[in-house]
């Protein structure tokens, strides 16, 4: 191992420590203190009984251990979540590096321009919008180690090792328990580096689709395999705690069907065309017009644009079709696939003008686009992680509004409370007033049912018992619709928190 990296020539070493930089500066603000609704409930149980009431029961053996290893430690929760954060953002740029080498060894750039483009479409194509999810939550680091066992498994697959298959399976199985959402990336990825592959290949085109399409089933198995093992760990996890909880879509008729498929539309439209507000509208369609136009113009062999063409139609299906098995809702984190298009374009572009240098023109504008690209998503990336860091202030102003009101209460009452019920007004929002609705990233955490008490519960440092609400307070609420937090929306009587929930 200390062999190998010495062989790193010294241009390899300075590009990579360049990357990492780049990686920990895009991503920097995740290393404060900052809350996901995990977040809350992770201090409500704690790190003992936080495991058994989620990780067990998604499977996610890996997050498991370390979250019990942080309980045994006495790790203080403040520092766990920012050091996980490290150690994730650490994962990503090791990945954008691996990539980076990778496409380095197929396309074998000679220029500093085309060097730079590939740097620029890794980072597209790892560090993307719906990627920064994998940094939100407290097992950060979990899920960005298995993004970097997804690249390892594509890095096997085109180094072709002795018992290549083998250790695909294991990369991938650990990337599973690590999160299953995490192995719907390894189809797009392994198609989009055949292609780059077949490309750069002087072989005759039958032999090399051929070994495409042997190839393409074999890992297919191994990524059924692993997922099959995943669902079991899920059904064994569920068995042993006695949960009830079951994510799978029961679509028993046709009717049902045709409803979810509905559904289904409006989750990719607000995904695809609306990009969950971490882009303008619309950015993923043109991106994708763009690409296409320019990949024309290069004019490929029809086969390489039909696989082009193929790992797009991967892409949807691999996000669209789950959410016909399972209730995914709107979530980037299971629908990465759709935001790595942008950058498995320019990879693909960048891969084909590297056999045509004698389009000068074309080749200037694809290095253009790829890094303009880079700079669009990078403003992007640090535009949303600020957004998401102003919605935890503004739950931050709430918690301590309803913490001053309750202990206000308490020394002019006498009275301790000890009990919380809510419910939630006419039309309860999802985000606060000015806040980028950007899903999980920004959405208020006093508005998320399951972690509401324990927000409360955090800010007010204490245990509150949930209780139902009396008719008396529903009929004063029910009158009530607001569009920001206010006193209003807190009723205190006797040991009881209520809360109205806008």
């Amino acid at each position: 191992m200390i062999h190998k990296l010495k062989n790193i020539p010294k241009e390899d070493w300075i590009k990579y420590i360049i990357i990492m930089v780049a990686t920990l500066l895009l991503c920097q603000n995740f290393l404060q203190m900052h809350y996901s609704s995990d977040t809350y409930v992770l201090y409500s149980l704690g790190y003992m009984e936080y495991p058994s009431k989620y990780f067990l029961l998604d499977g996610r053996l890996i997050s498991t251990v370390v979250c019990y290893l942080a309980g045994i430690l006495n790790i203080p929760i403040k520092a766990y979540i920012i050091g996980m954060d490290f150690i994730g953002i650490i994962f990503v740029g090791l990945s954008i590096c691996t990539v980076v080498k990778l496409l380095e060894k197929l396309i074998k750039p000679k220029s500093n321009i085309l060097k730079l483009s590939i740097i620029c479409a890794s980072f597209l194509l790892i560090l993307n919008q719906f990627t920064l999810e994998y940094l939100l939550f407290p097992e950060s680091a979990i899920m960005c180690m298995g993004l970097f066992m997804i690249i390892q498994a594509i890095r096997i697959m085109i180094e072709n090792p002795k018992h290549k298959y083998l250790k695909i399976f294991i990369c991938l199985l650990t990337a599973g328990i690590s999160y299953q959402g995490l192995l719907n990336i390894f189809p797009t990825l392994a198609i989009l580096f055949y292609l780059v592959k077949e490309i750069k290949d002087e072989r005759p085109y039958k032999v090399k689709e051929k070994e495409f399409f042997i190839d393409m089933i074999k890992l297919a198995i191994l990524v059924l395999m692993a997922l099959g093992i995943c669902i079991a760990l899920v059904k064994i996890g569920t068995k042993a705690l006695n949960s009830e909880q079951d994510r799978r879509m029961h679509l028993m008729t046709i009717e049902a069907v045709r409803l979810r498929g509905e559904t289904v539309m409006e989750y990719m439209n607000e995904l695809w065309n609306e990009c969950m507000a971490m882009l303008p509208k619309h950015t993923n369609t043109i991106v994708l017009i763009i690409s296409t136009l320019l990949i024309i113009a290069l004019r490929p062999k029809k086969e390489y644009f039909l696989q082009y063409i193929l790992i797009l139609i991967m892409a949807f299906s691999i996000c669209i079709v789950p959410m016909f098995m399972f209730n995914t809702g709107v979530c980037g984190r299971v629908n990465v696939p759709l935001t790595m298009l942008w950058g498995v374009s320019i990879i693909v572009l960048l891969t084909l003008i590297s056999e045509k240098p004698e389009k000068k023109i074309i080749s200037k504008i694809i290095y253009t686009y790829a890094i303009v690209s880079f700079l669009i998503n990078s403003i992007f990336i640090m535009q949303n992680i600020t957004e998401h860091i102003a919605a935890n202030r503004v739950d931050e102003n709430t918690g301590a509004t309803i913490n001053y009101l309750v202990k206000k209460y308490e020394e002019e009452t006498g009275n301790t409370v000890t009990r919380f019920s809510f419910m939630y007004d006419r039309n309860p929002q999802q985000y606060a007033v000015g806040i980028k609705p950007m899903q999980s990233l920004t959405e208020r955490k006093f508005a998320c049912s399951w972690c509401i008490k324990a927000a409360v519960n955090f800010y007010c440092n204490k245990d509150l018992k949930y209780t139902y609400m009396p008719n008396e307070i529903r009929e004063r609420f029910k009158k009530i619709d607001y569009k920001e937090f206010s006193e209003e929306q807190i009723i205190l009587e006797g040991d009881t928190l209520y809360m109205l929930v806008y």
